[in-house]
């Protein structure tokens, strides 16, 4: 690997500089430790290292006029020229102790951040079971303002409302959960299952045909499809969905017993005396 030369080690001081500006403490050091490490191991002289020295010099200010640095050094971090190794492994400490403080608070701020999501999400059902709804529903949406930036938070709403039996209202969360992923496996079982709860058969037959294309076909999908079709009397996709469950599980009573009512209803006797076949198995949902 090559040496660095001198617009390498100048480059690395301005980028300090530019960060130390910006109150980034890591990048600064980070910066600041490998101008240093550099200037000990490239073959700079004469007036180009005079000037490294002297843009050294005001990295090191701004470095020492930083908020954390001025509290941790009352008297300001320095170097003495010539033994840029000792202060290399100063930077580089200090980088070390500054990233793992740093860490341990951002851990500390998520947990108390997360606390204070759980302690919400708590109120808001204990207003659900006071059968109070509608103070659960707005603090449910403060929820979703204030921690928007937590990853399926609207998805979690959702299927909270969702179990609570508010239809309706999770139905806003779930489609804003399936807007961000919209193979959200959760966000979609709750959307089919509200749709279900609130008897709209097509709508949630919707619902399935989006999660199937998304997450794809299972079991369950195909029972709920045949559970729905049973409703419409739809009795070759309930047969057909029934039969796909019962292929992917022959142990699922639900779908045997779903096979068993349509199967009459489908396999009729011609005029002729012969026997109709069912319809041609399709498992992908045509709506």
């Amino acid at each position: 690997m090559p040496k660095a030369n001198a617009k390498d080690i100048r480059e690395d001081i301005a980028r300090a500089r530019s960060y130390a500006k910006k109150g980034d403490y890591l990048r600064t050091l980070f910066c600041m430790a490998n101008a240093i490490k550099n200037l000990l191991m490239s073959p700079v002289f004469g007036a180009e290292k005079f000037e490294i020295y002297a843009h050294l010099d005001e990295a090191l200010r701004d470095l020492n006029k930083m908020p954390m640095i001025a509290k941790l050094f009352p008297k300001g971090l320095s170097y003495q020229r010539g033994k840029e190794k000792a202060f290399y492994i100063t930077l580089t400490r200090l980088h070390k102790k500054l990233g793992e403080a740093m860490e341990k608070s951002r851990v500390a701020k998520i947990r108390k951040r997360l606390s204070v999501l759980d302690d919400n999400m708590i109120k808001a059902a204990k207003l659900v079971e006071a059968n109070d709804p509608l103070n659960a529903r707005k603090l449910y949406r403060k929820i979703s303002e204030h921690f928007q930036d937590i990853d399926g938070i609207d998805s979690d709403i959702g299927n909270r409302m969702s179990q609570f039996g508010m239809f309706a209202e999770a139905i806003e969360y779930l489609t804003k959960a399936l807007e961000v992923s919209k193979s959200d496996i959760r966000a979609n079982n709750a959307l089919i299952s509200c749709y279900e709860g609130m008897n709209e058969t097509d709508k949630a037959l919707a619902a399935i045909q989006e999660c199937m294309r998304w997450v794809g076909v299972s079991e369950n999908l195909y029972l709920r499809v045949a559970k729905l079709q049973f409703k419409k009397r739809e009795w070759g996709e309930v047969y057909n969905n029934a039969k796909a469950a019962l292929d992917r599980n022959p142990l699922n009573v639900q779908a045997q017993k779903l096979m068993d009512q349509a199967e009459p209803r489908v396999f009729t006797k011609s005029d002729s005396g012969g026997a109709k076949k069912a319809p041609k198995e399709n498992h992908d949902l045509n709506f």
